[in-house]
């Protein structure tokens, strides 16, 4: 059960970065990341992207602290425009998205292959271990949010924007992102900040108040953050020179421990 202790850079400074692929043994032509690679190259677009270059799926599972077992949640049932049905998700920020402050979002749900994806299992698994919670709220499932998400331009003086385009903070306690891809992609880099510059671009903050900025470039290239202690933000993607479109794929998982409030 994970108790409450500060054990690392994510509990001390709120965040830290990770080398995956050498972490979990995975190499670039393993068939798990080929497969997770295939499902992004296929993501429908994000409904609420509004010409932003976004693609998106999220799903919702249960985790139990207690013995680590994890279960997928059902999705909602929706009849689309062309006859078919296909499932939806609730995506809730409440008020931590400005763009989308207090609105349900409804999000296309994960595919089966997604589901039994063993490598993003194991990355559910790794991301939850490090992560701390009270006794009390070690308890309780925790709610574990997993998002793919896409930011492609397919055009070279286009970009892709993620949502917000601001430092902010999430509202789950803890997120981790995971790089699955960047093909011919300048930009997306990532800015850690203090909690109360969330609502700010960076290049309005003094150089001192940036806790750290990075670049995922390689596969499972990744980092967490715990939200109460920061702010973070990733840059518009934009066409390498010489290219003709670019790609940044990244798979985010959320916790938030599902404790009784009345």
């Amino acid at each position: 059960m994970h108790s409450l202790m500060v054990t690392s850079s994510l509990q001390q400074l709120g965040y830290e970065r990770y080398e995956l692929a050498s972490t979990l043994g995975v190499s670039p032509v393993d068939d798990q990341l080929r497969s997770l690679t295939a499902e992004f190259e296929q993501l429908p677009v994000d409904p609420y992207s509004s010409g932003d270059g976004r693609y998106r799926r999220f799903g919702r599972g249960i985790l139990l602290p207690w013995n680590g077992e994890f279960m997928w949640m059902p999705e909602t049932v929706a009849d689309m425009p062309d006859g078919t049905t296909a499932g939806l998700n609730d995506y809730r920020q409440g008020e931590h998205n400005p763009e989308f402050s207090g609105v349900v979002r409804h999000m296309p749900g994960l595919t089966d292959a997604i589901r039994r994806n063993s490598l993003l299992s194991r990355l559910i698994q790794f991301d939850f271990a490090q992560t701390t919670w009270t006794e009390a709220d070690s308890c309780w499932p925790v709610h574990v949010g997993v998002h793919l998400l896409k930011l492609s331009v397919d055009k070279p003086d286009g970009r892709a924007v993620a949502s917000p385009d601001m430092l902010h903070q999430d509202g789950e306690p803890y997120t981790f992102a995971h790089l699955i891809y960047r093909r011919d992609a300048e930009g997306g880099e990532n800015v850690i900040a203090a909690p109360e510059h969330a609502g700010s671009r960076p290049d309005a903050l003094a150089a001192q108040d940036i806790l750290d900025q990075f670049v995922l470039r390689q596969p499972l290239d990744s980092y967490g953050v715990k939200d109460d202690l920061v702010s973070h933000y990733v840059a518009p993607v934009t066409v390498a020179p010489g290219a003709a479109m670019a790609e940044r794929a990244i798979l985010l998982i959320d916790f938030t421990p599902m404790t009784q409030r009345v």
